[in-house]
């Protein structure tokens, strides 16, 4: 037997053995560093946002009583001029794209208010459409539109061409089908801060159109108070339904509360108005700045 063979043979065998395990040790690393990087630069944040049951809120949620009322406002607010409802967000092209509205089932109701400066105009819309998946979709597909925009032109009431930023406005969403952002004129003149959120099949637009931004907690407070309005048995005190959140809200409004079911619609009191369809619109006059949110001019 010729053992000095053999112990050649097993030395090759093994260095080829401690080769093999060298190099997969070190394509592993390469491959975990690869992988790694980009993980590490992910923001895994998580959402205090609501998951509603729309399905089970679709036909019980009373468009009246999701717009914003008098006594949602701080003191001071006084009614405005009812023709500006025309102006609201819902309908609007965003970053020059046209989103259609879903087919309504009943006039937009609309109520119109005024800061106590004079110098702001809230608008609230609500609209009741075929289905709640349709109004679902017609908040991510403006969530679509908007995320992918940062800048839009428009030209003001002097024809001078002027650049809007869009801003993030609130970091904590109260529903999970809901979308908010601010319009910032870049020479500072006006900002726009709007919302649109989805209710079972109740589409529902926030507008506050002013020189400057509003209090950090004007729009979230309104957004509450017709919450708890509109989905009582989440946010309303003492509520009971099951929902998917990492955080519960709650709050107090002097408004009586519509238990769930079908709740009968009450006499149209407010300004009935058809959301716009796209395109741009005419500027009202002062104290709204400008419409702003659609584009007179595509995006860069």
């Amino acid at each position: 037997m010729n053992f000095p063979r053999i112990r050649n043979r097993f030395l090759l065998n093994l260095l080829r053995f401690g080769l093999l395990i060298v190099l997969v040790a070190v394509s592993g690393v390469a491959v975990g560093f690869a992988v790694g990087v980009p993980l590490g630069r992910v923001n895994f944040s998580s959402s205090d946002a609501i998951r509603l049951d729309q399905s089970r809120l679709a036909g019980s949620v009373d468009s009246e009583a999701a717009i914003v009322a008098a006594s949602d406002l701080p003191v001071g607010w006084k009614e405005g001029d009812p023709n500006l409802a025309a102006f609201g967000i819902l309908g609007n092209e965003f970053c020059g794209e046209t989103i259609a509205m879903p087919t309504a089932l009943s006039g937009v109701k609309a109520s119109v208010f005024t800061s106590p400066s004079g110098d702001a105009t809230l608008i609230s819309q609500a609209v009741r459409v075929e289905r709640w998946q349709a109004a679902r979709e017609y908040v991510r597909d403006v969530d679509r539109v908007i995320s992918d925009c940062d800048k839009f032109y428009q030209v003001d009431p002097d024809g001078k061409r002027q650049r809007v930023n869009i801003k993030e406005t609130q970091s904590d969403p109260p529903i999970t089908d809901f979308v908010a952002r601010s319009f910032v004129a870049e020479d500072g003149s006006s900002v726009q801060s709007w919302s649109i959120m989805a209710v079972g099949d109740v589409i529902i637009g926030l507008r506050h159109l002013g020189k400057t931004a509003p209090q950090h907690s004007l729009l979230p407070d309104l957004q509450n108070h017709i919450l708890m309005r509109t989905a009582p048995q989440t946010f309303a005190p003492g509520g009971s339904e099951t929902t998917t959140t990492a955080a519960d809200q709650s709050g107090e409004t002097s408004t009586t509360v519509i238990e769930g079911g079908a709740a009968d619609e009450p006499t149209d009191t407010s300004v009935d108005s058809t959301p716009n369809s796209g395109g741009s619109q005419s500027t009202p006059q002062e104290p709204i700045p400008d419409s702003g949110a659609s584009g007179d001019e595509p995006r860069d």
